[in-house]
């Protein structure tokens, strides 16, 4: 089923924005038609109430945008009014209401309508629209906007939530070229972008307050739209040509909540300082990573005392094809958490005589790989045609993983670190992948921690005994307190650490 929320508005307003921007030409009606016609494409329809000339503006009200069907989900958001003004100099601009009011409806397939009423309020908007609908350049202000929803109705009750988003300062520019399709690129940025949500449980037993702002925005992205396809099919359209890119990044962040409940209240605040993201999309494959520093965050309720924890740098990035192939394409995955610290109040109950170093814990896992799709990941009717293979006894994958390459493993925390690297190759010819390749692993400081964690009383003595035996029989030493070990998968399919075969 298909799922909209109330965000869904602001981003329709920024999508309008964009469309104009690829398709505006020298009269508003022409800019109008073209929004149509990009709706279309994408498989949704944009009508009006009423178009109608005041001067030089063509008004449009009473907009209604739809996506979907009765049979899955249908979302229906309409809006007052838009203004589209011929400039005179063969440009267009688009103008709003102080107040634009906006309303949405979902209704799924097996439920009730979900009604929510929300609301445009700005100061000093504007967009312009020049060239032509074959090269297009476009560019908007929006120095004071808020997007609030305002009431919420599920299942024919009022949910007693409500949101606004503010955005500060914000300005971007565009440019689209029509040629078999329509090229887009985009930037923008804005000064701030802050956030209020207030909300209560249906049955009173509790509420919740919750802010934040993000500072120094700015945002660049582009994509290819093909003229034939239809994003209503998602696969069709990717193997058609579709693809899309946005890079996002941003100073500084703040966030503060606070919620009461049975237990008691329960207060929330944290901050961080630069970041960016970055997620792509095409027939090539699909990725999504980000980077942040200065994470910091505390906790204060109903425990024996407040919590506080800090983290100097997390970042993710994962990558894959997604379009069937039969040769193997790149994939990533890669997870970073540098030097987590946590208040003396929280090591002080898990540790009260400071047996363990109370250094910062880092965990790094850098993976990249090569991996086959076996169908098309966004098509639903490939994705079926593999669970009734499943069903008749066949394979359940849908892709093979040809190779994996461990650039960086490092675990550290209490006074212990683990480090390793690797590379391992697959054979997919037989029933079962067969790995051939190598893993290198150093670890350290691990009998100092099992004795402290002994002297804890977590681990009794016998079973210290146990693991340092079993630690001895899988490495070989490295240096005080250090061991290392070599896991080899071989051609003859045996599994061998430091030489010694273990299967």
């Amino acid at each position: 089923m298909n799922r909209t929320t109330p965000l869904s508005a602001s981003a329709l307003l920024a999508a309008i924005l964009c469309a104009g921007a690829a398709h505006a030409d020298v009269t508003p009606e022409q800019v109008w038609q073209e929004w149509k016609d990009y709706y279309a494409g994408m498989g949704q329809t944009i009508t009006a109430g009423s178009e109608a000339r005041d001067g030089d503006t063509l008004v449009i009200k009473d907009v209604k945008w739809a996506q979907g069907d009765a049979a899955t989900a249908k979302t229906e958001f309409t809006l007052g009014e838009l203004r589209l003004k011929d400039a005179g100099d063969g440009s267009v601009e688009l103008t709003l209401p102080a107040e634009l009011p906006m309303a949405m409806t979902v209704t799924p397939a097996d439920g009730k309508p979900v009604e929510t009423k929300m609301k445009v309020a700005q100061t000093g908007f504007s967009a312009r629209f020049s060239g032509t609908t074959d090269s297009m350049d476009s560019e908007y202000a929006m120095p004071d906007l808020t997007f609030s929803v305002d009431e919420v109705k599920a299942e024919g009750q009022d949910a007693p939530v409500k949101l606004q988003l503010a955005v500060k300062g914000g300005s971007g520019k565009g440019h689209v070229d029509k040629a078999d399709g329509r090229t887009i690129t985009q930037d923008m940025k804005a000064d701030s972008v802050d956030f209020t949500v207030t909300g209560a449980a249906p049955d009173g037993s509790g509420t919740f307050n919750m802010s934040g702002s993000v500072s120094g925005l700015t945002g660049t992205g582009g994509g290819m739209i093909p003229a034939a396809a239809s994003m209503a099919d998602v696969n069709a359209a990717m193997q058609a040509g579709f693809a899309f890119k946005s890079d996002l990044a941003y100073a500084a962040s703040t966030f503060k909540a606070d919620a009461t409940g049975k237990e008691g209240p329960v207060k929330v605040e944290g901050s961080g300082g630069a970041g960016k993201l970055a997620m792509s999309m095409s027939k090539d494959g699909i990725a999504y990573g980000g980077d942040s520093v200065d994470a910091k965050l505390s906790i204060s309720g109903p425990m024996p005392f407040p919590v506080e924890a800090s983290l100097a740098q997390q970042a993710f990035n994962f990558a894959m094809p997604v379009s069937k192939s039969d040769e193997a394409k790149p994939a990533a995955l890669m997870v970073k958490l540098i030097d987590l610290k946590v208040s003396d109040e929280l090591w002080n109950m898990v540790d009260p005589s400071a047996k363990l170093p109370h250094d910062p814990a880092t965990l790094v896992l850098d993976l990249t790989g090569s991996i086959k799709p076996l169908i098309d990941l966004f098509d639903p009717k490939q994705s079926e045609e593999l669970v009734k293979k499943a069903e008749g006894g066949g394979g359940t994958a849908p892709f093979e993983v040809s190779s994996a390459k461990l650039n960086q493993l490092q675990v550290k925390a209490v006074g212990a670190e683990l480090t390793g690297t690797g590379d391992v190759t697959f054979d997919n010819s037989g029933p079962t992948p067969k790995p051939v390749g190598a893993v290198d692993l150093t670890l350290t400081g691990a009998n100092k921690l099992m004795d402290n964690l002994s002297a804890m009383g977590l681990l009794p003595a016998e079973q210290v005994t146990g693991y340092k035996m079993m630690l001895g029989m899988f490495t070989v030493p490295a240096g005080d307190d250090a061991v290392k070990s070599k896991i080899e998968f071989k051609e003859d399919g045996g599994l061998y650490a430091n030489g010694q075969r273990l299967q």
